[in-house]
């Protein structure tokens, strides 16, 4: 199962998780949860309409959930990235992001086949604060509850935060 830049073997029935590259190395748990989470989550072998893009509210049932959304994954992304455009194209591409045309910078990421996610950042000045926004594919609720989705789009920022430094 490729996830993150990486490629999992997960072993069934015992659900046993190993890094291709890296057999050695622990799969952090969350990792493990979010894989196992989307590989009982789809039914359906495509995103119903991979061309439709939805915000975090969208997701039914996410308002609950939007403020740690927002904190595990937006501010970072601002914090980070929001005066430093040419390291999130630099850490994007390290992902295999796919750079589109939205904002300052914006990239559609595909880590899990069915799931892709996309990232817009403007960049802020001495005027504007940076503003970021994270979009889904609209099919996202088939694979992950609201809880995993902020995980899932943490986990990609703070991927790319690591990926920058």
């Amino acid at each position: 199962m490729p996830f993150l830049n990486r490629v999992y073997r997960v072993g069934f029935p015992d659900f046993t998780f190993q890094d291709e590259n890296a057999p050695e190395a622990d799969v952090p748990i969350q990792e493990q949860v979010l894989i196992l989470h989307y590989m009982m989550g789809g039914t359906s072998p495509v995103p119903a309409s991979p061309g439709n893009w939805i915000a975090y509210r969208e997701i039914p049932g996410a308002s609950f959930y939007f403020g740690p959304f927002v904190k595990r994954a937006v501010n970072p992304l601002k914090k980070v990235f929001g005066r430093n455009v040419s390291g999130l194209v630099r850490a994007a591409e390290m992902l295999a992001g796919k750079a589109i045309e939205a904002g300052d910078a914006g990239f559609e990421f595909h880590l899990l086949p069915h799931a892709p996610m996309r990232l817009i950042l403007w960049e802020g000045d001495e005027e504007f604060e940076p503003e970021a926004n994270i979009l889904f594919s609209e099919s996202i609720a088939d694979f992950f509850s609201p809880e995993d989705v902020a995980w899932y789009a943490g986990m990609l920022v703070y991927r790319l935060i690591a990926l920058s430094v």
